[in-house]
């Protein structure tokens, strides 16, 4: 009799956890389908040519073929996101985690012949984290095998390796809470890492052919997540946003740079802040510059002159090789400065 009862109860489970994975299966399809839809009227289209919900009993995993996502807006360039396929994959008993594949994807900022910018990801995996019943972001990790990009008609493009990206906002909390009462709350903190980097932006070279290693550690602290226009922006600043940087690495053999500090945005929405830098391989910064005629004149050339010098007292100083330099960057004024010499003209983050 106890067999039969036991028998009955697990048949009831198995039952009852088949129904619910169904049930689950389609009601994800159906939100998505209906999310989608929403977007329409946020100037975003979202297209796909299938989408199929498999993976019982272990999981749902819901696969999309031929995504397109492209937002569109009066007064700003396109937004398209391509992908040939995309895999979600959640579990049923922990619905708020997900696990993302993908293919490769295209992401293009302005006009498909003459994009301001294009953006090919490789193969890539993700996982995220969504508090559903509060509609709040908690944190995203993505892990790509390659990444390029470049703009305009411009043929050489910029490319990485092993490009990982994190980003997180204080979990469990709906309201951020500051560290300590000098600091404004957390808003969100985001990692980058990246292996064989070739930056077409620094056509000088001075890391060399390429950046074996760059890092990237960001807090970003607010009383809220600004967007990325004047108003938002200059409010954010007027109420004492700042961006901790936690640390910031280039490491090429060539040329290597470590530095941290912290900052913000002046009233004409330029850069300021001030850090902390140590640099290695200033004698090979002075030879690649010295090749530019920029710098074989002044005041050019007296830059190239003072920082030889900089790096020369600080090795005598501290003992260590000559061409490494401990050095303070400031950017004020619309202006970059290593040490007291002003080297690259700043413009606003937005126009």
């Amino acid at each position: 009799m106890r067999l039969k009862v036991l028998a009955s109860a697990v048949l009831v489970l198995i039952l009852g956890y088949v129904f619910f994975w169904h049930y689950m299966a389609g009601e994800i399809e159906e939100k998505f389908g209906h999310w989608a839809s929403q977007q329409k009227s946020k100037g975003i289209s979202v297209n796909y040519k299938d989408l199929e919900i498999s993976g019982f009993p272990y999981r749902m995993q819901l696969s999309l073929n031929d995504l397109r996502i492209v937002k569109t807006g009066p007064e700003k360039p396109p937004i398209s996101v391509i992908s040939p396929h995309v895999m979600l994959v959640a579990f049923p008993w922990n619905i708020n985690h997900g696990v993302i594949f993908s293919d490769g994807a295209t992401v293009r900022i302005g006009s498909r012949r003459n994009p301001t910018l294009s953006l090919n990801i490789g193969k890539t995996r993700a996982s995220a984290n969504i508090d559903i019943l509060n509609r709040r972001f908690q944190r995203a990790s993505f892990v790509m095998e390659d990444v390029s990009w470049g703009g305009g008609k411009s043929v050489k493009r910029s490319s990485a390796k092993e490009v990982k990206f994190h980003i997180m906002r204080p979990e469990s909390l709906k309201v951020p809470v500051p560290s300590n009462d000098m600091e404004l709350p957390i808003l969100m903190k985001i990692y980058l890492e990246a292996s064989d980097v070739v930056a077409q932006e620094i056509p000088v070279g001075i890391f060399g052919k390429k950046a074996d290693q760059i890092k990237i550690d960001l807090q970003f602290h607010g009383e809220k997540i600004p967007d990325f226009s004047k108003e938002s922006l200059g409010a954010w600043r007027d109420a004492g946003g700042t961006v901790d940087v936690k640390n910031i690495s280039v490491l090429s053999g060539e040329m290597d740079l470590i530095l941290d500090g912290e900052a913000t945005l002046d009233q004409d929405l330029k850069p300021l802040g001030a850090f902390a830098a140590k640099i290695h391989g200033i004698d090979h910064i002075v030879t690649i510059l010295s090749g530019h005629s920029a710098f074989q004149q002044e005041p050019g050339a007296m830059i190239l002159q003072e920082l030889r010098r900089m790096s020369k007292q600080d090795g005598a100083r501290e003992n260590q090789r000559k061409d490494t330099l401990d050095l303070a960057i400031s950017l004020q004024g619309g202006l970059l400065f290593l040490g007291p010499i002003p080297v690259y003209e700043l413009g606003p983050v937005v126009e």
